[in-house]
């Protein structure tokens, strides 16, 4: 079972191997980094579920790592849990204004350091504006967003990202094992945005193995590229050697026969709103439908886009 992941973010190498020990006697995977700056690019990289984050580092704060975080739309929902060596309300009011979930004072009890991360995973994943694996906005926030670009009238391109093969992977393999690819694929859609797109573009996880990215026109191809040279490097190494080798698993369809099913890809639909007049979501959402079955018929990863009208 993979574990969750924590970044812890702190300056001093000894807070950051005291908690290291600590979380990961608890079962969390740890990764650290010295400061602001490394922070924000390990969370880029790694995506981990909740951070760490001290007040006092070189480079750039504890705080100013919030206020990026909490103005990234990519990032907002992150939780972050403020470490601080001050017992004073000034830091703790002033981490409260960045939007801090929780906050520790240094020496801190280990049961309740590991107390207070499990609450507020746990309390992210019943967050009703969140995906409970991705913590992704979920359906609700998807329409807003999507409505809200629509209503201002300025062209955007909306992404949606379907996996196939996906069902007879989770047959054969689990759902544990289907989670993981899940949670992969959030990571990769985080950073091909991250490294190809804008501050302001938006993701959402409808559910299952679907996604959303909402763009400009001038940055969805560079996205869709990134997303799939990267999901098509990393899937194999969730199936096991013998299947990587013949390239295909043994599972049953929809009907119950067994069949070969190719090693999992990734279908990307493309709607740009400079190409086709769209007045409403539920006209987005029924173009991403059709494209995606275009998209799937490549029988590899590819994405489709609409064409002018």
């Amino acid at each position: 079972m993979e574990k969750t992941k924590i970044l812890v973010i702190d300056d001093s190498e000894l807070f950051q191997e005291t908690i290291k020990a600590v979380l990961t006697l608890a079962n969390f995977e740890v990764i650290t980094a010295s400061n602001g700056k490394k922070g924000l690019e390990s969370i880029a990289k790694d995506a981990p579920s909740l951070v760490l984050l001290d007040c006092v580092m070189p480079e750039m704060d504890g705080y100013g790592v919030l206020k990026t975080l909490r103005e990234d739309p990519l990032l907002f929902n992150m939780p972050v849990i403020m470490l601080t060596g001050n017992d004073t309300e000034y830091d703790e009011i002033r981490g409260l204004q960045f939007g801090i979930d929780d906050y520790i004072v240094k020496p801190f009890n280990p049961s309740v350091l590991i107390a207070r991360v499990n609450a507020i995973l746990q309390r992210k994943a019943s967050s009703i504006s969140a995906n409970p694996l991705t913590f992704l906005s979920g359906n609700t926030v998807i329409k807003q967003e999507a409505e809200r670009r629509l209503s201002d009238k300025t062209p955007f391109a909306m992404i949606y990202v379907d996996l196939n093969n996906f069902k007879s992977f989770n047959d054969k393999y689990g759902f544990q094992r289907g989670d993981e690819i899940i949670k992969n694929t959030a990571a990769i859609l985080i950073r091909a945005v991250k490294e190809n797109g804008l501050k302001g573009d938006f993701i959402g996880h409808i559910g299952g193995d679907d996604f959303i990215v909402l763009t400009t026109p001038e940055h969805y191809e560079k996205i869709s590229q990134a997303v799939i040279e990267l999901f098509d490097m990393s899937i194999r190494n969730y199936y096991e050697p013998e299947d990587q080798k013949q390239g295909y698993i043994v599972s049953y369809d929809r009907n119950n026969n067994i069949q070969k099913f190719p090693i999992m890809s990734i279908s990307l639909a493309v709607i740009s709103t400079g190409l086709t007049e769209i007045n409403h979501y539920g006209q987005l959402s029924q173009i991403a439908a059709e494209l995606k079955k275009v998209a799937k018929q490549a029988n590899k990863s590819t994405y489709v886009v609409n064409r002018r009208k």
